[in-house]
């Protein structure tokens, strides 16, 4: 059965559980979990999300996450690869470290984004880890409950406003708030969900799907000559101007521009992309990086995003 597309749109609110492959170790000392959490907090910076809470164990971890322009699944790309061959190269192994797909559940903010902080912050404790949530150093707790803990880049405000806008009445209550909830154990509601990936109603998982049917995240099948062509109408250009190597400023902005539609709003390959464009696929992968980064500041580049995807649908090469 072929697997569900992810609904993906600016300002969802994600749980995102990734596991080590055949439940390995993905963190082996202090070390490693320094360096995932630099990676998280360098890509925030990066591509301007949420980040709402974490917790992370020995083999799995657990991210709550407000998305932005840039889609979960790219951040999530670039989040596992970059600790992958970190991992990887200080640990000398090969191969994969994380299980398969990551896991997303989108979820109801309005209802869930306070217990769901709860939930992440007790994993420890329910995994008979610590007694307590304040004993574990590899959270977003500490950030709650304690003032200058070291994680300017967590979002810890849209909860703490919750209970007090005095930050330090804030903290207070939202740790009585988190030791309440130590005796509940295991919550089943909040991964058996529906459809696989909203957590919610079913009125706003309705709402959720309509909503994203937006133009850069729905994904095309749709073959490599659709997304040149609609590229070179909308940016005005050449075949000849966009295929091929070259560092010119135009060439490489156009490039920059096809990769990113091509990875992040089709199911091309990078392979297929690369050959097409008649460079190696570690020039589409830096080009999509570097186009992820320019639309984090020039947010008029989701227009032309958007009207080189409006010309692929309208395309006679469509799959």
């Amino acid at each position: 059965m072929a697997r569900r597309v992810r609904v993906e749109y600016a300002g969802a609110l994600y749980h995102v559980i990734t596991r080590g492959n055949q439940r390995q170790r993905i963190f082996r000392d202090d070390r490693d979990r320094e360096k995932y959490l630099e990676i998280l907090s360098g890509l925030k910076k990066q591509f301007s999300f949420r980040i709402s809470a974490y917790v992370l164990m020995l083999n799995h971890t657990h991210l709550l996450l407000q998305s932005g322009e840039v889609p979960l699944s790219r951040i999530m790309q670039r989040l596992g690869s970059s600790y992958t061959q970190y991992f990887n190269r200080r640990h000398r192994q090969v191969g994969h470290l994380f299980q398969g797909r990551y896991k997303a559940i989108l979820c109801d903010k309005d209802s869930y984004l306070l217990e769901l902080t709860r939930y992440l912050h007790l994993n420890p404790v329910r995994a008979k880890v610590v007694k307590e949530p304040g004993e574990y150093k590899w959270s977003s707790y500490g950030g709650y409950v304690r003032k200058g803990q070291g994680q300017p880049w967590l979002d810890s405000t849209e909860v703490l406003e919750q209970f007090s806008g005095n930050v330090n009445e804030a903290r207070k209550h939202y740790r009585r708030f988190v030791l309440e909830g130590i005796g509940d154990g295991h919550k089943e509601e909040y991964y058996d969900v529906l459809e696989g990936r909203f957590l919610g109603d079913k009125a706003f998982a309705e709402e959720i799907k309509a909503k994203a049917e937006v133009p850069g995240y729905v994904r095309m099948k749709i073959k490599p000559e659709a997304l040149l062509e609609a590229a070179c109408a909308v940016l005005g250009r050449r075949r000849a101007e966009v295929v091929g190597a070259g560092k010119d400023r135009e060439r490489v902005r156009a490039r920059e521009a096809i990769c990113y539609i091509g990875r992040n709003c089709t199911e091309l390959s990078v392979t297929l992309l690369a050959r097409h464009l008649g460079v190696d696929a570690t020039c589409v992968s830096r080009s999509v990086a570097r186009m992820e980064s320019r639309l984090g500041i020039d947010r008029r580049l989701r227009k032309v995003v958007d009207e080189i995807v409006s010309a692929m649908e309208k395309s006679k090469y469509q799959a």
